[in-house]
């Protein structure tokens, strides 16, 4: 959204005037979710012809500021999660977006499967990796069959739930479909334990007038480390978070990413 968020551009389009999106904001009508909707089938309607990965990266939120990423440094960051999954069969990535996470792994031969809940960044993602499975759906209701992957990540999508509840079902879900010898990554999650920091910085980088009105009607959640620890636990998942920490992207001080595998 803003420089300490993913999705600096957003906030372009929420300052134009004839922007439809705040439009959207200003209908008290809408819910928080079908406006974080509306903002991404935007996104993904306003491509070139020709996409290339840093266009994707854009697309996905990882443009300017503090979200920023390097085409090299996705590509490091892509490479080092394929090496730590193991990714060799069926990958799902849950809320793909672009597919900027993908596309890496897509031009390994690897099998690669997505689901999002904007048609718009479907559509482009089929159209870059024809040999792909994606859907349209929701996260917490997968369209797969019982343990039919081989790993699942979900990159920088947690923030956007709806609720813990929603959250949890999501990772059961994940849980459902993957494979018994299968991995899980969670990325980019919201440290509960830096939320105070994180929105006193994003605050003052706008002004109170600003921030109030372009985003507060756009939250995100934050998680404690704790609740991922409790969900594995009744899962019988061995749980490992670690702090992220990725050269040139900023956000990183202000998030973690969780690695969830079945327990032997």
């Amino acid at each position: 959204m803003t420089n300490l968020y993913n999705m600096p551009s957003k906030a372009n389009w929420l300052k134009s005037p004839n922007n439809k999106v705040m439009e959207t904001i200003m209908d008290k009508s809408t819910t928080e979710q079908d406006l974080w909707k509306s903002i991404w089938e935007r996104k993904g309607n306003e491509v070139s012809e020709k996409i290339e990965l840093a266009e994707l990266i854009a697309i996905d939120g990882f443009d300017t500021g503090a979200g920023n990423f390097s085409v090299n440094s996705w590509l490091t960051f892509v490479k080092e999660i394929q090496v730590r999954l193991n990714i060799k069969g069926k990958i799902l990535e849950v809320g793909c977006g672009a597919g900027a996470f993908l596309y890496p792994l897509y031009n390994a031969d690897i099998n690669i499967f997505g689901i999002d809940y904007s048609s718009s960044l479907v559509d482009i993602c089929s159209r870059i990796m024809p040999s792909g499975i994606f859907k349209v759906a929701e996260a917490n209701i997968l369209p797969f069959e019982d343990l039919f992957f081989d790993a699942i990540v979900s990159n920088s999508v947690f923030q956007y739930f709806e609720s813990l509840t929603y959250a949890e079902n999501v990772i059961n879900e994940m849980a459902r479909t993957l494979k018994s010898t299968g991995n899980i990554a969670l990325l980019d999650i919201n440290d509960a334990s830096k939320k105070q920091e994180y929105e006193l910085i994003r605050r003052a980088k706008l002004g109170d007038d600003d921030y109030d009105r372009l985003y507060g009607s756009l939250t995100h959640q934050f998680y404690r480390k704790e609740w991922f620890e409790n969900i594995a636990n009744h899962l019988n998942f061995k749980c490992v978070i670690e702090n992220q920490n990725i050269i040139g992207y900023d956000n990183s001080r202000f998030r973690y990413n969780v690695f969830l595998s079945r327990e032997d």
